[in-house]
């Protein structure tokens, strides 16, 4: 499907979930600046030699501001076609927490292109009701 010669970006992603007194919420976030980007999870590029584990808490701190050093339970890894075209060899990893708040701000740092952008995060609840941007909720079912 996409040829021997086709090159992909690396990109890891974050499935943060905690547990209510219904069921288990995921961590997902709107770009303040851009509604129209939809909702999202934190996730984003892998940098050369960089592990796909130390990437996604990179990540998870900069585009969140939360630091985890649990364990982290990969979930799946796919190649993906955007529909820019851009090809994406998506990472996806689980991130059980205990987060008291129910929503927050966070200003992206890590001087990426979001850099500076403000993420509104809030907790939605498992299973969701809608999708998630670009394909983001992909293996969403397997940390409900």
């Amino acid at each position: 499907m996409y040829g021997p010669g086709a090159t992909y970006s690396q990109k890891a992603y974050a499935y943060v979930t905690r547990a209510n007194g219904d069921g288990r919420e995921l961590l997902v976030f709107r770009e303040r600046a851009d509604p129209d980007a939809g909702i999202q999870v934190p996730k984003g590029g892998i940098d050369d030699g960089e592990a796909p584990c130390r990437a996604v808490r990179r990540e998870l701190r900069e585009e969140a501001g939360l630091e985890h050093d649990r364990p982290v339970y990969h979930v799946a890894s796919d190649r993906y076609r955007r529909d820019d075209g851009k090809r994406v060899a998506r990472h996806f990893f689980h991130f059980p927490v205990e987060e008291s708040r129910d929503g927050w701000d966070h200003e992206v740092t890590g001087g990426g292109e979001d850099d500076g952008l403000v993420y509104e995060l809030s907790w939605s609840p498992l299973p969701l009701s809608s999708g998630l941007a670009a394909g983001m909720d992909a293996y969403v079912p397997l940390v409900e």
